[in-house]
């Protein structure tokens, strides 16, 4: 499992321009002409929901001008499934350039960094798939914690400390044989990397273990990070049109930011939740920390544009806090790319120590040793 998330993890920071790179005649895109300006995200939406009869509940605000847009798009309830979740869209024209079924390779490389990262979170084997691989990110918290606790200086005779033992045990001994070698790259870079590891390992845990994450998360004054926006007095009529719902979300961001003093740096999207009578307007601001991405929200009736929640991006309390900072590390959407090159020098160290501790189980069990009566 180590193996599968750190080869995979250490390829994933940069999915981006690996997607862009292996299915080049979908992202990009040129412009019709000189003069020629991206479509808003409300009418590539439309436009979108035009075309393939289905319904757009997340809809991006920015448009990157030589890339296709990537929408998520479904059928509208009672109605027969479209045969595809996912569609890319010329950004100047609104036409749709491929539909896909998120991360299925039958749908050609388009979904190759899709697949990875669903063969990251769950072996590409959906809800068993996720649990699997949560229990051996809970299993890889408690060995990171042992390791912890057994890696720590003993007393020695006479009371004095083990100090120098401690210390020795972060080195690695290159010239007294192989067995020494991997036992010490595996004991050493375990400790040089464990704070990264159970930062890896526990939101590993949050995305794949709600069983056991949520639990812990409340026990720890955690109000819930995605926590269902409620509106106990949806307005009735028609909702509101998508550039009406982004000027009333631009106006709501706006009260927002005088009130707690926080700077707005841009639009981000809208999120429809017609369930709920309730529209999202999300936007990156100050409070969204060193990331490009924009997770501050606010949510409003989608009939008469009254306020009904704020939703921070770092959630109401110290343990959502925490909680969000340990995903956005383990997704290494913090502090731009040389974070990512560590994400992914990580990746491939803690695959080291998998590689290193399994040599070492074999050679501990027996079962890497040949009998004297096979040798040849």
């Amino acid at each position: 499992m180590l193996v599968i998330a750190g080869l995979t993890g250490a390829i994933l920071p940069f999915q981006g321009e690996l997607g862009h790179l292996v299915a080049p005649q979908v992202w990009n895109v040129a412009p019709p002409d000189a003069r020629a300006t991206p479509l808003t995200g409300p009418e590539l939406a439309r436009r979108v929901e035009a075309e393939t009869g289905g319904t757009v509940s997340y809809i991006p605000l920015v448009v990157e001008p030589s890339r296709a847009r990537a929408v998520f798009v479904s059928a509208h309830p009672g109605e027969a499934p479209l045969g595809y979740d996912e569609v890319f869209v010329d950004p100047y024209t609104g036409a749709i350039r491929q539909r896909v079924r998120y991360a299925d390779l039958r749908d050609g490389p388009v979904n190759l960094m899709p697949f990875l990262v669903s063969f990251h979170y769950s072996l590409a084997a959906g809800q068993w798939g996720r649990l699997l691989f949560g229990v051996a990110a809970l299993i890889w918290f408690l060995e990171c914690l042992a390791g912890l606790v057994l890696s720590m200086p003993r007393a020695g005779k006479g009371g004095r400390g083990g100090l120098r033992q401690w210390g020795r045990a972060w080195t690695v001994r290159r010239r007294q044989g192989s067995a020494v070698l991997i036992r010490d790259l595996h004991r050493a870079i375990g400790l040089w990397i464990l704070p990264a590891m159970l930062v890896f390992a526990w939101s590993a845990v949050a995305f794949n273990l709600d069983q056991v994450h949520t639990p812990a998360q409340r026990a720890l004054g955690a109000q819930g990070l995605y926590r269902p926006v409620t509106n106990p007095l949806p307005a009735q009529g028609d909702p509101m049109t998508l550039e009406r719902a982004v000027d009333v979300g631009e106006a709501l961001m706006r009260q927002e930011a005088a009130r707690r003093g926080f700077e707005i740096r841009g639009p981000e999207a809208l999120s429809l939740n017609p369930y709920a009578g309730v529209i999202g307007y999300y936007a990156r601001t100050s409070l969204d920390g060193p990331t490009r991405n924009g997770s501050t929200a606010v949510w409003f009736d989608q009939v008469s544009g009254r306020p009904v929640a704020f939703r921070p991006p770092f959630g109401s309390t110290p343990a959502d806090a925490v909680d969000k900072t340990t995903r956005m590390l383990h997704t290494a959407d913090f502090f731009g790319w040389p974070y990512r090159v560590l994400v992914s020098v990580f990746g491939l160290l803690t695959v080291a120590v998998a590689v290193a501790g399994f040599i070492l189980w074999l050679r501990r069990s027996g079962a890497g040793r040949v009998a004297p009566a096979d040798r040849s």
